[in-house]
């Protein structure tokens, strides 16, 4: 007999334990479910009708002792199913009964910021997925009280800057961090499906900000962990979820709001990017921004090329290319998603997690 680990998903097999108040209820529930001949590839090609492919449930859903031995095994599948409706945020009961459908679990109220594309493109799936991340982040953190981020950009920045020398990722992480705002970076979506690109989640007193954009800059990131703690300290999010499919140009006001924040944050004022400056290349851009940060030195030089390009290419598209190859060349080091990483890490609270919290949270975190 194959042997699998005992350490079941708890949280997402509540109806096997609480189908009834009654002892003799539960255990005809679970003796009714393990009869069904449940098999593994019954199972993933009912999530396949929900966009969750095979390959994907077997490497994000399924915990790392898991092994095809197990497939055709009632039991092992059960289990399995349970890890895989927590890990996903799906309904247990909807993947274990052969008359309903997968369905996701109801997620918190939403405010959904979508761009260019219709309501019915929103990245439903990827949603899904991002608000069991940061769930799982928040349960898992040492505790800490949140407290409110100023609307000025002009007190964070100097809050910032109370503890280090410039404003960019690196203290932007410690800002949220010290007023108990979780940042996660996230981006193992199901293939072929739209993707998030930001959103703040309020789990219990505290928001979790999870980033998603697959540049990794830490500049890049630092723009959109900015945009993103604009939308808390603007009281844009409350309560619930938001939910940035893009962050660019909007028509949205709060849209707007949120961009002008990060970009008076990052680089001190929102036309900081060499407006009505003559610059034909890189080398001009590299110039220009050395001598900004001479009487400047709190702004990150990242950040002023891809501010110049930010606002160049509403007329000239290709000065944004121009505004990348200058980052290159300026050579800001590191991997942002590494440095969220690798804060994250510090804060979780290991010593109290069971082994199935763990093994997820290190397939977020990666090596």
């Amino acid at each position: 007999m194959v042997e699998f680990p005992n350490h079941r998903a708890v949280s997402d097999v509540d109806f096997l334990r609480n189908a009834s108040d009654n002892a003799e209820c539960k255990a005809k529930e679970k003796a009714k479910l393990l009869n069904q001949a449940l098999s593994m590839d019954s199972l993933l090609k009912k999530l396949s009708l929900v966009g969750l492919n095979a390959n994907y449930v077997r490497k994000v859903g399924l915990p790392s002792w898991w092994n095809d031995e197990l497939n055709e095994v009632p039991a092992a599948v059960l289990e399995g199913a349970a890890h895989i409706a927590q890990r996903l945020h799906l309904d247990l009961r909807s993947l274990l009964q052969d008359d309903l459908e997968a369905k996701f679990k109801p997620l918190l109220q939403t405010k959904f910021k979508y761009h260019a594309q219709q309501a019915s493109e929103v990245p439903y799936v990827s949603y899904q997925v991002a608000s069991r991340v940061a769930e799982l982040v928040a349960l898992s953190l040492k505790p800490q009280p949140f407290i409110p981020v100023p609307a000025e950009t002009n007190k964070v920045r100097q809050g910032i800057l109370e503890q280090g020398t410039k404003v960019n990722l690196d203290s932007l992480l410690s800002y949220c961090w010290g007023h108990g705002i979780a940042v996660v970076y996230f981006n193992d979506y199901p293939p072929q499906s739209r993707k998030v690109t930001g959103m703040i989640q309020w789990q219990g007193d505290r928001p979790v900000i999870l980033l998603s954009h697959k540049t990794t800059h830490p500049a890049w990131l630092a723009f959109h962990l900015a945009h993103e703690l604009g939308h808390l300290a603007l009281g844009h999010v409350k309560t619930g979820i938001l939910i940035d499919d893009e962050i660019n140009e909007s028509d949205d006001a709060e849209e707007t709001a949120a961009n002008r924040f990060a970009v008076e944050l990052l680089v001190n004022r929102y036309d900081n990017c060499f407006q009505g400056v003559p610059i034909y290349n890189n080398g001009q851009l590299r110039t220009k921004i050395e001598q900004k940060l001479r009487a400047d030195s709190t702004v990150d030089a990242c950040a002023l090329a891809f501010n110049y390009g930010w606002h160049a290419k509403k007329t000239a598209p290709k000065k944004f290319g121009l505004a990348k190859k200058a980052v290159q060349e300026i050579g800001c080091e590191g991997s942002g998603d590494t440095m969220i990483h690798r804060v994250l890490e510090s804060r979780l609270d290991w010593e109290n997690l069971n082994d199935d919290t763990v093994d997820h949270l290190e397939r977020i975190l990666g090596e």
